[in-house]
């Protein structure tokens, strides 16, 4: 199960607070929002989290380091207490609820991007950078998908950073899920655990005695334990993040509509495990078109065949960004029968085509000793998944909401369909995105 990384923790001089820079961000979808953001940070392995954000609820999470803490303590009088810890990018957003983007150069000479809008942070920044080149790269992908979204001025939001303070900002420890539980709780289940260890304890104990033989076992240990199944399927079955299609949409972007009297015809990326295959099909549309100038613009680590005299395949990898369900907060089906759909029902002029079919159960894998498969653990909401196909322009794809983030996507195709009349739903590009949507009962 992947961890969220260390968070990078910086010191505001003289105010008493530190900044927490690098959080992984993450939308939640139901409507009790910290139980759900304390229930995920737990997966994620996180040591401190922050829920932000409206209407959209989005919660950071992070892992603080506690011996840098407890040397911050003692070299900048904190005293007993835990150090004031700010998200700095969800204290952005609060700064700015009008949105906007930043691209900071922090004290210890990296590079930070945050960017907001509405008063949220937006998943896919609060990244911290070793080079500005890898920052510049990374702030060149989020504005080509939100073009609109202002460029705040460094120095005057770093300034505002140091001097904010708001308690909707600050990092929460997060706690066990034996700590939630009620002191009198906690105390039943400690007898209940002591009563049933303690026949094993006597019997040890007894087996140490003079004159006492332990006793002998019947028969092979049995108590090895079993795997859940059900937390098998929640371990083992992947999804993608909302920025997978924005990722693939970039790839798609690098390929070039006519070069060197090539033409592009078609192209495709199918997924695999970790990654993501892809090929593109040009043709000859120019008689001086040659595939020796075709071979020599071909891009580094990308394949070139050739059919060959009158078309050629370019074919590539993409690593693939995925996630386990075991990480993300299913939504309800009522929830993607209004939440989801509402947002789909509002982009539909924008694609030709958007289906969704009705929700299957996933089945629960049996134990070794059963046979087949159960549709649901007993007292456990059950999985089921929809198949969801949308077809339209290739831009209309940079409009899809973040709430899809429960997603397995399949394939992404492009054609080159040329339109008397081009309108917002139809265009020279013409791409459909086939995959299937997870949620739980």
């Amino acid at each position: 199960m992947d961890r969220v990384p260390h968070s990078l923790l910086l010191d505001c001089p003289g105010s008493g607070r530190l900044l927490a820079f690098g959080l992984r961000w993450f939308a939640l979808i139901g409507s009790n929002a910290p139980a759900l953001a304390r229930s995920r940070g737990r997966r994620l392995r996180a040591s401190h989290y922050v829920v932000g954000g409206a209407p959209a609820t989005m919660a950071g999470y992070g892992r603080l380091r506690p011996p840098r803490l407890g040397r911050l303590r003692a070299t900048r009088g904190y005293g007993r207490g835990a150090p004031h810890i700010q998200a700095a990018a969800q204290l952005y957003a609060l700064l700015h609820p009008d949105g906007g983007h930043s691209l900071i150069r922090l004290p210890d000479g990296r590079h930070w991007l945050v960017a907001a809008q509405r008063g949220t942070v937006l998943s896919q920044t609060d990244r911290v950078f070793a080079s500005r080149d890898e920052a510049l790269r990374e702030q060149a992908l989020l504005l080509a998908q939100r073009p609109a979204l202002p460029l705040l001025e460094a120095d005057a939001v770093w300034a505002a950073l140091l001097q904010a303070v708001d308690p909707a900002s600050r990092l929460n420890t997060l706690p066990s899920r034996w700590a939630e539980l009620p002191l009198a709780l906690r105390l039943f289940l400690a007898c209940v655990g002591l009563a049933a260890a303690a026949p094993s304890l006597w019997s040890l104990l007894a087996a140490q005695w003079p004159g006492r033989e332990a006793a002998v076992p019947d028969g092979p240990d049995e108590g090895t334990p079993r795997q859940d199944p059900y937390l098998a399927l929640l371990q083992t079955t992947a999804a993608h993040g909302p920025s997978e299609v924005r990722r693939l949409l970039a790839g798609m972007g690098r390929l070039p509509i006519q070069v060197q009297g090539w033409a592009l015809s078609r192209a495709h990326c199918l997924a695999e495990p970790q990654a993501w295959t892809c090929s593109a099909a040009y043709v000859r549309a120019h008689p001086y078109a040659t595939n020796q100038m075709l071979h020599a613009l071909q891009p580094a680590g990308w394949n070139l065949s050739f059919q060959p005299m009158e078309a050629a395949t370019l074919s590539w990898r993409m690593s693939s960004g995925q996630a386990w369900l075991a990480d993300l907060s299913l939504p309800t089906g009522i929830q993607v029968d209004t939440e989801l759909v509402a947002a789909l029902q509002r982009l539909q002029p924008a694609f030709s085509a958007i289906a969704l079919a009705a929700a299957l159960p996933v089945p629960v894998p049996a134990p070794p000793e059963a046979e087949g498969a159960v549709a649901a653990a007993p007292g456990r909401p059950g999985i089921r998944r929809r198949s969801i196909t949308l077809r339209g322009p290739l831009r209309s794809f940079a409009l899809l909401p973040d709430a899809i983030s429960t997603a397995r996507w399949s394939r992404l195709s492009l054609e080159i369909q040329p339109q008397p009349r081009p309108s917002l739903a139809a265009s020279m590009l013409t791409a459909e995105l086939q995959g299937e949507l997870y949620e739980q009962e």
